[in-house]
């Protein structure tokens, strides 16, 4: 329990006081726009078709190819003509920046995070929405939830605040078996699941693909030493 504990405050420390602004200080020396830990799957023709059309710099490409999958499983998908799309944890905006150059189909989309770190993204709780009831279509929320300390009160206000017939995309870590205690969270309050999908494999492949280039980042900057055996 105790270690439990302590574990959570970790994360909530690191990620409230450090690393958001650690990113705020080198995203713009190093273009790091995304914190997700990114997808890749040659199979996948939804989201790499994408790619063919709108031009994506090689270092995004797997953390927009995770927002693409997500994204890909609403059920109107890929004809959001006139939806209004909010990002519940949009870390620095690069997911929505990404969405709105990729889907101008979509009439407003907005970004909300605890740390806002730009003043076009909202500042807000994700057990708390800022946002009056019915104002969208669609919710994307992406490797973010985890970290949330109720995610009840989260899917309670996406819920709240999506218009009738909206939907939720979400992609997520959870242990094994975890996942129904997520579904029925969701399902408590007012979702119906229309699709899942497992992506643990692309997400893996993924995060093999980025973390090359954060290790590569690591080597350029100057408090930074890799290990060496003696």
């Amino acid at each position: 329990m105790i270690r439990r504990l302590l574990s959570r405050l970790y994360f909530f420390v690191f990620d409230r006081l450090i690393c958001y602004y650690l990113l705020k200080i080198y995203s713009a020396r190093f273009k790091i726009r995304f914190m997700n830990l990114g997808y890749v799957n040659d199979s996948d023709n939804f989201v790499n078709d994408i790619f063919r059309v709108n031009e994506v710099e090689e270092s995004e490409i797997a953390h927009v190819a995770l927002y693409e999958k997500t994204i890909s499983l609403h059920p109107r998908f890929p004809s959001l003509d006139g939806c209004q799309l909010l990002e519940v944890g949009c870390g620095q905006g690069g997911g929505i920046d990404w969405i709105n150059r990729s889907h101008s189909e979509i009439t407003s989309i907005t970004g909300m995070d605890r740390v806002a770190i730009r003043d076009s993204i909202i500042t807000g709780d994700a057990h708390d929405l800022p946002f009056t009831s019915s104002s969208f279509d669609i919710i994307i929320n992406v490797e973010s939830s985890h970290l949330y300390g109720d995610p009840q009160s989260f899917f309670n206000e996406c819920a709240r605040v999506l218009s009738t017939g909206g939907h939720l995309c979400w992609a997520d870590l959870r242990y094994d078996g975890e996942e129904k205690q997520v579904l029925k969270q969701a399902e408590k309050a007012g979702f119906k699941l229309i699709r899942i999908e497992e992506i643990t494999d692309s997400v893996i492949r993924g995060m093999e693909k980025v973390a090359a280039r954060y290790d590569h980042i690591l080597l350029t900057v100057s408090f930074y030493k890799p290990a060496t055996n003696v």
